[in-house]
């Protein structure tokens, strides 16, 4: 089976691009907001903030060229601990659900990843996952129904975030065909078989 840090590694390379400086992209900018504070990019989906809190500096000591440098292995690092071990998802029992889940929370942000989950799994929503909690538990329990089963109803509530979100964003409509297509990826029966590829 993949495990985390293969599947990290696999999804930065499939989904990521290299440098992006696009101005329409909120995350490209220092603040995280549009047209707000400097342009700095960012680079294997790494956006300057993100990089910023992982090297523990401010962001504003980063420069484009900073972006523009930063290796492969570091943005796999950054993914593994600010999106993976740092908000909890090690404590769910490790499944294709909990990595499309980590790569949903790369795009949308972990909390609000979390808080979809917790949703789905009908337990408190405070996007958080404690030690042995009532998430992993309510989890492992659905996971245990079958893993395309949650798969399935995993998929439709990240298909209907990004609805909602292009609905409250009309400028972010150029996005939603890849964010379909990034969510559809994660699925069983999917074309370029990463079902398989995962537990192989």
């Amino acid at each position: 089976m993949m495990n985390v840090d293969q599947f990290v590694a696999d999804y930065i390379r499939r989904w990521e691009g290299g440098m992006s400086r696009h101005p329409n992209d909120a995350g490209n900018w220092s603040t995280g907001q549009k047209g707000v504070g400097v342009l700095l990019g960012s680079n294997y989906g790494v956006t300057g903030r993100t990089l910023a809190a992982y090297r523990g500096i401010r962001v504003e000591t980063l420069t484009m060229a900073d972006i523009e440098r930063l290796p492969f292995a570091e943005a796999c690092a950054v993914a593994k601990k600010l999106f993976y071990s740092d908000v909890g998802l090690d404590r769910l029992a490790w499944s294709r659900v909990t990595a499309s889940l980590l790569d949903f929370g790369w795009g949308a942000g972990p909390v609000p990843a979390i808080k979809r989950m917790q949703d789905l799994l009908d337990c408190g929503i405070d996007g958080k996952i404690g030690v042995g909690g009532e998430t992993a538990k309510a989890f492992a329990k659905r996971l245990g129904r079958g893993e395309e089963f949650l798969a399935g109803a995993w998929w439709a509530m990240r298909e209907e975030y990004y609805e909602d979100l292009v609905a409250r964003r009309p400028s972010d409509a150029m996005y939603l065909k890849g964010w379909d297509n990034r969510s559809d990826y994660f699925t069983p029966g999917h074309s370029e078989g990463w079902w398989v590829r995962f537990g192989a």
